[in-house]
């Protein structure tokens, strides 16, 4: 073979790789894209009021000091075990994380809702240290005087 025919050659072959390549692109043009917004965008981002389940243990909540029991959480589905009525649609809690427990959560809320006993409830909000269910907070006598943490609430969810 002559330098002109190994020329004609080549410049066929690389012709011919050039326009297979764009046909295979222009019959599936689209793949491309689809895969592109197939792609999930899961989020990374913490909630700003993590599950207390997570962050303490709920079984025996006098392990803690005061100093510790200062953050941020939720109590998801806590159980309304007593309340009483401050003023119009303000109320006194005292939630519990089960049924059956005795670890006791208090806390203040404004809500219109009419609350109901061992109804749950999801209050979130800031640990504010341990305190102990006082007579002025109107609860059932058989509560006076239980250890309990204060929770001051930023959200209810009932």
């Amino acid at each position: 073979m002559n330098r002109k025919q190994i020329a004609l050659l080549t410049s066929f072959s690389i012709l011919t790789s050039i326009s297979l390549t764009s046909i295979n692109s222009s019959i599936h043009p689209r793949t491309h894209l689809i895969k592109a917004t197939n792609k999930k965008n899961v989020s990374k981002k913490k909630s700003a009021y993590p599950d207390i389940m997570k962050k303490l243990d709920l079984t025996s909540m006098q392990q803690y000091d005061s100093n510790t029991l200062f953050m941020k959480v939720a109590l998801k589905d806590f159980y309304i075990k007593d309340f009483s009525e401050i003023s119009t649609n303000k109320y006194r809690l005292l939630l519990t994380p089960l049924d059956t427990s005795d670890q006791y959560f208090i806390t203040t809320v404004s809500m219109t809702e009419s609350l109901k006993k061992n109804h749950q409830i999801t209050i979130q909000g800031f640990l504010n240290g341990k305190t102990k269910v006082k007579d002025k907070d109107n609860l059932q006598d058989k509560y006076l005087n239980k250890n309990t943490v204060s929770v001051l609430t930023d959200h209810v969810i009932y």
